[in-house]
């Protein structure tokens, strides 16, 4: 394959930038774009030479606290924030279930363009029941709040490979887990735009304010 064929040649100029802060001007704002890109040097196939592809969010289908299935294009095209967690937690996830709620709270004008999804790190405890148990007890009545409950493994890969955050089993862990606190906002198009500590204020206004502007 060469410059002279018709067929697409995209070469990658920028390997592993996991935390990278480039722009986008095509959509008018400044935020940043978490992962992984790729730089095109020749034009096909609806690119431009220039153009930068960016890390999307793999496809993934979980069982929700309502026993059904939850496919990653069935909430395509809306505004994501994402916490990874499990319902034995003893230390970090109830305050982040409560921060989540929160945000929530200042963010219910915009309900049916955005969505809440908590996956589960621990399915072999976390059935669909313990789910609901869950989500009664911390009093959440959101419709747009997906709690998921799937494969172990391919979940603490997802956490890690997908969303770019640490998640997985840890013996040496309270309760046996260990994942990180932030909460990550998705755009429309499967982009990470932010990774924000749900359990600081400050950084949880910011997630608000964030999320506002994708909406807007």
């Amino acid at each position: 394959m060469n410059c002279a064929t018709n067929k697409i040649v995209i070469a990658i100029i920028c390997l592993s930038w996991i935390f990278s802060a480039c722009k986008n001007n095509e959509t008018n704002n400044s935020l940043p774009y978490i992962g992984k890109h790729d730089i095109v040097l020749f034009s096909g196939e609806g690119y431009t030479e220039g153009d930068t592809i960016y890390h999307k969010t793999p496809a993934f289908s979980y069982l929700t606290q309502n026993n059904d299935t939850l496919h990653s294009s069935d909430i395509e095209g809306k505004v994501w924030i994402v916490k990874f967690f499990f319902t034995t937690c003893p230390t970090i996830c109830p305050p982040m279930t409560n921060a989540m709620k929160l945000v929530t709270e200042k963010l219910q004008n915009f309900d049916d363009d955005l969505v809440y999804l908590s996956f589960s790190i621990d399915p072999k405890k976390d059935t669909v029941e313990q789910l609901r148990n869950y989500i009664n007890e911390h009093n959440i009545q959101n419709e747009n709040w997906y709690f998921l409950t799937g494969d172990e493994d391919e979940t603490h890969d997802l956490g890690v490979n997908g969303f770019y955050i640490h998640a997985q089993s840890d013996d040496l862990a309270p309760g046996g887990f260990a994942h990180s606190p932030n909460f990550i906002l998705v755009d429309q198009n499967l982009h990470i735009r932010g990774l924000y500590n749900g359990l600081i204020e400050e950084e949880r206004n910011q997630l608000i304010s964030d999320t506002k502007r994708l909406l807007q």
